[in-house]
């Protein structure tokens, strides 16, 4: 099996996750549970991981669950707005300002590879030189000593400083992290939602396999439903917004057929292929990855991910609460490279059951629930 990303995973006072610890990962991964069991916040936890805290994925977390504005742009009169948004993302949605709250996200027992991510409270002083800082971080106990406070974030990865600084300015796109220290480096990473890739994010990852040997993955993963020849992307991308259009050439048509015409399954299936060939050394992350899909085509989606991420080395997270997708799943796994991951809630905490290849095989052919 080829080098994992994560071996395993650790998430603390994230979401719903006091204390979340997965010993064992694979190369791919099918996350289950019942609903308001964590399955969409694991997938945000390792967003938040790879892209190593950026502000950009915090909003876009945030925005995604409306707990918080699109517009992203925010002035000090809106520090509490801030204040009581960020606060979705810690655990128990506690009040930020009674004491510091710490997210921690990586492998288990590594510390130089956790992402942290620490309310602070900052003070605002007066710029006599110009390689000064105007924020100024304040000790917990200094707390009272000080007149003027701003609630902040500071993000870390082990010992690594990349960001601190108040609510106001991490929200201000306009405002750019630390220079990135060595070993800050975001890891390579896609997430397809449940309602498929957006239009512009389509057509910058086509255009990055155009002409290369990764289109046959993609044909190859269209051909699960259609016989697909060829596939182009129409129109030119002027400005944010204006998405290309997919179209295909089939067997026994002449013309080609827009992609969207031939229903949702293989929109998915084409969505689903173009992100796992981008992710190569990384990871990929899907949401509901049965969605818009027939039972019968399951296996055969499963086959192509486990094909592709071990030739491209894709670490692959995805969800689902479908049975189709977990026998199909569990008919493709080969070794140790696939792993099920079931999280449950136990008086009030939220924890993994771990199926590898032969464990998951016993429960489908007994028709144990594992969902």
């Amino acid at each position: 099996m080829t080098s994992l990303r994560l071996p395993s995973l650790e998430v603390k006072g994230f979401r719903a996750f006091r204390h979340l610890r997965i010993e064992r990962l694979g190369l791919v991964n099918l996350i289950v549970g019942k609903n308001c069991t964590g399955k969409s916040s694991l997938l945000e936890a390792l967003r938040l991981y790879a892209h190593r805290g950026s502000p950009e994925i915090v909003k876009e977390l945030l925005a995604a669950r409306d707990e918080i504005s699109g517009a992203y742009r925010f002035e000090r009169a809106d520090e509490q707005a801030l204040v009581r948004a960020i606060r979705h993302l810690f655990c128990g949605r506690q009040d930020l300002a009674v004491q510091p709250k710490t997210i921690q996200v990586g492998p288990l027992d590594s510390p130089e590879d956790t992402l942290l991510i620490s309310t602070n409270w900052y003070t605002e002083r007066p710029v006599a030189e110009p390689d000064q800082r105007r924020w100024h971080k304040v000790e917990p106990d200094q707390v009272q000593e000080v007149d003027s406070l701003w609630l902040g974030i500071e993000i870390g990865l082990g010992d690594k400083r990349l960001f601190s600084s108040p609510l106001h300015l991490f929200f201000d796109r306009s405002f750019r992290f630390l220079p990135r220290p060595p070993g800050g480096k975001s890891i390579p990473s896609i997430f397809v939602p449940a309602n498929g890739l957006d239009g512009d994010q389509v057509g910058l990852l086509w255009d990055k396999v155009l002409l290369t040997p990764l289109e046959e993955d993609i044909l190859n993963g269209l051909r699960i439903i259609a016989e697909v020849r060829r596939l182009s992307l129409l129109g030119e991308m002027k400005q944010k917004g204006e998405a290309r259009i997919p179209v295909l050439s089939i067997a026994g048509y002449e013309e080609p057929i827009p992609l969207r015409s031939m229903g949702e399954g293989l929109s998915r299936l084409f969505g689903i292929a173009l992100a796992l060939v981008s992710a190569s050394d990384g990871l990929l992350l899907i949401d509901e990855v049965d969605s818009g899909l027939h039972y019968s085509v399951q296996g055969d989606l499963w086959r192509l991910i486990f094909q592709v991420a071990n030739r491209l080395n894709v670490q692959v997270f995805a969800t689902t609460h479908s049975w189709d997708s977990i026998e199909g799943f569990q008919h493709s796994v080969r070794g140790e490279e696939g792993m099920l991951i079931r999280l449950e809630e136990r008086q009030g905490e939220i924890v993994p059951i771990l199926f590898d290849a032969k464990r998951l095989s016993i429960a489908t052919r007994q028709d144990i629930e594992v969902r």
